[in-house]
């Protein structure tokens, strides 16, 4: 006979007494109320297809690099750039398809003068035969452009040197006006009303644009900004943050999907809004006129960086002389950039000796997922900048990395799920962490859950703080036994920042600032000792943090985002004792 388990509410969750389980209230909440006011944020449509469909596995066209119409040889030791590139060109103008890379190693940009892969079309696959050492190889032979490195999406990605990647997923940038918003909307609303439906179809991506009315360009200031405000608050602006109610983020943008279109002036979105959207922001929506459904997976991306990695410094010999500098240690060995392009996949990629894995800038709807990172240190895994709706899962990052996972650049709605670190401790000579990285230009409401090894230690310079926007979620994280940090004032702190002087007290102890509005729950640590949260290891309600279950074990919703796609889709699930 089945044991019978008395579950009881105590304070604010609920508590299997038997088996000491207990259901955050925070979730309680959010199915009762859904993402409206300052509650949880709704996770439940990021990745590939909203994660409504799994990656297609496409069969055909197929187009072999080693064919002779192209002419790939792996393992001859000459370059296969343009070999590759033709195959890519070829798959494009049929329409799309796979571009398949047998096994071997395959030499691209061998010099510094020699070409980059591109995808610059929509439904083409790359898809090799493997991601281990015997599968399938694009080795890197030389680093990218020495060109200007800019704040991410702050200009086209064609002048952007962090696009000279292995392999690079190109899409248009413009878009044509195809209606405006003609009511206030508030967070959590779906429903739109617009001047008009009439260019709208179901199933349509579009971008979604606002304006702050208050910023002004020429002579910004902290208190001449309203969208920053809004997604920053209670923090408080001050001079020193002349990014974050500048010009860049004069104007913020997002891709969304059309879901359902009502009647001749209202549309359904795909998801709630995350912020509220008075028409004083003069919200407009645009044509997405990037690329879609693109895919690559099943192999592994190497480069010739001989490492020698410290952060933000160049590569000098005993002399003192600058062999690698440090634009290029920290940007220019780059694995993948993608920029304009929704509904597309990274799967089974294997990242060695790279400083720069994945960048993913003004992007959607893509799932990175089964991912490693290995070899020698580096600067960053992966990268999500002006992106939302991104699924990041499963990934096993064995190389040392300042930042193995960053959001920066009003980034949203993106999920982090179910990665590891395979290393302990910071390493103080290079710089690299167990970081789950926030880099300013407030990124807002997007989930990290089920991380093991990693805690909360950002960058970004002065000008951009704080280094996170509101409601970010922590779920269910492992924190590790080791944390270094920014010092030993930090060393338990599941959060951080080096700029404590913008906080309030102006000490480590509101640290916390910097991710306003966060939630942290179930956070737990390896080993004996507690993690704490502004010095505390109590739960709390305050305007700056909801703190459930620290250092608790038994959560029973170990994933937000697998819950709340149960909810949003109805099936089989059951709702939580309230």
């Amino acid at each position: 006979m089945a044991k019978q388990i008395s579950r009881v509410k105590k304070g604010s969750v609920c508590v299997d007494e038997t088996a000491e389980k207990w259901t955050p209230a925070v979730w309680m909440d959010f199915v009762r109320n859904g993402p409206t006011g300052n509650r949880l944020p709704d996770f439940s449509r990021a990745g590939y297809g909203l994660e409504e469909k799994t990656i297609p596995e496409i069969k055909k066209p197929v187009f072999d690099v080693t064919h002779a119409r192209f002419g790939a040889v792996p393992d001859d030791g000459k370059e296969d750039t343009l070999a590759i590139q033709a195959a890519i060109d070829a798959a494009a103008a049929a329409g799309g398809g796979v571009v398949s890379l047998p096994k071997g190693r395959y030499d691209i940009h061998q010099t510094k003068v020699s070409p980059y892969l591109q995808i610059r079309s929509d439904g083409i696959v790359l898809r090799g035969q493997g991601s281990g050492q015997s599968g399938t190889i694009l080795f890197m032979g030389a680093p990218g452009d020495e060109g200007p490195v800019r704040r991410l999406g702050t200009v086209s990605a064609q002048i952007e040197a962090r696009h000279h990647t292995a392999l690079a997923v190109l899409g248009a940038e413009d878009g044509n006006e195809l209606a405006a918003y003609t009511k206030d909307v508030v967070r959590g609303q779906k429903d739109i009303q617009v001047t008009d439906t009439g260019k709208f179809s179901v199933g349509q991506i579009v971008t979604i644009v606002c304006k702050d009315p208050l910023i002004d360009p020429a002579h910004p200031a902290p208190n001449k900004a309203d969208i920053p405000v809004q997604l920053t608050t209670p923090f408080t602006l001050s001079p020193v943050q002349t990014d974050t109610f500048g010009p860049a983020v004069q104007t913020l943008s997002w891709i969304a999907g059309i879901e359902k279109i009502i009647d001749a002036h209202t549309i359904r979105l795909t998801r709630p809004a995350r912020f509220d959207q008075p028409l004083r922001y003069t919200p407009k929506i645009f044509s997405f006129n990037g690329i879609q459904d693109v895919g690559i997976e099943h192999l592994r991306i190497e480069s010739a960086w001989p490492g020698g990695y410290r952060h933000h410094k160049p590569f000098q010999d005993a002399d003192g002389k600058i062999i690698r500098t440090a634009k290029e240690q920290d940007y220019l060995w780059g694995g993948i950039w993608i920029s304009s392009a929704v509904n597309g996949w990274v799967q089974d990629v294997t990242f060695a000796d790279m400083t720069q894995g994945i960048i993913l800038s003004r992007s959607a709807q893509w799932t990175l997922k089964e991912l490693t990172f290995t070899g020698q240190e580096g600067h960053a895994g992966i990268t999500i900048g002006w992106a939302n709706d991104n699924l990041v899962k499963k990934v096993e990052f064995h190389a040392r990395l300042v930042h193995p996972v960053t959001l920066t650049m009003t980034a949203s709605g993106n999920v982090i799920t179910d990665c590891t670190t395979h290393y302990e401790s910071k390493n103080l000579h290079s710089g690299t962490d167990m970081a789950m990285d926030f880099h300013g230009i407030f990124p807002f409401e997007n989930l990290f859950e089920k991380m093991k090894g990693f805690y909360v230690c950002p960058g970004g310079d002065l000008s951009v703080m704080p280094h996170a926007g509101v409601r970010n979620v922590f779920w269910n994280i492992e924190a590790p036994a080791k944390i270094t940090g920014y010092g030993e004032y930090a060393k338990d702190s599941f959060v951080q920042t080096y700029d404590y002087m913008s906080t309030s007290s102006k000490t480590p102890a509101t640290m916390y600032e910097h991710y306003p509005q966060a939630f942290y729950i179930g956070i737990h640590r390896r080993g004996d000792r507690p993690v704490t949260l502004a010095g505390s290891t109590e739960d709390r309600d305050t305007r700056w943090m909801t703190v459930e279950g620290l250092n608790r074990p038994g959560m029973v919703v170990p994933s937000l985002y697998e819950l709340q796609k149960q909810n949003s889709q109805a099936t089989g699930f059951k709702r939580p004792c309230l």
